[in-house]
């Protein structure tokens, strides 16, 4: 298969290496070559467009991550009920999130006003209804089994 593949591309090269030889058919390799160029050669957007679309998937992203960071902020106030796991994946989630944010630029020039970040204060936020019922018993990790 493969030895017929390469007698396939030895004969096209053959065929393309003769048309070049004579005129007719080299000026007609030409201007399929030009209109193939045109069509296929310059890019479909231009750099201004490709910019301000890479500027708003920053600002959507940006918004995106910053609500993510306030719905994490607002666990870290009510998770005392939680296991140490949860305590220690919601934090590792936070500077994940933080992490990220930073890469973004705070404000891409004369866009994305509306969306700086500001943290929650943990003092002034009221306690979450869906934790108001809940027992308050701690989930307990039971690894004593791992040794056996």
């Amino acid at each position: 298969m493969a030895v017929a593949v390469d007698l396939v591309i030895i004969a096209v090269l053959f065929v393309i290496a003769l048309m070049l030889t004579y005129d007719r058919p080299r000026s007609w390799l030409l201007r399929r070559g030009a209109e193939l160029a045109v069509r296929y050669g310059r890019p479909e957007h231009t750099a201004a467009w490709e910019l301000e679309h890479a500027e708003l998937w920053l600002m959507a992203r940006r918004k995106q991550l910053t609500e993510d960071l306030r719905r994490i902020e607002r666990l870290l106030l009510h998770d005392a009920s939680m296991s140490a796991t949860r305590q220690l994946g919601n934090r590792l989630a936070r500077e994940q999130l933080l992490v990220s944010l930073a890469r973004i630029p705070d404000l891409v020039p004369g866009r994305d006003r509306s969306y700086a970040y500001e943290p929650v204060a943990y003092e002034s936020a009221a306690p979450s209804p869906a934790l108001a019922g809940r027992a308050s018993g701690v989930e307990v990790l039971d690894v004593s089994g791992w040794g056996r």
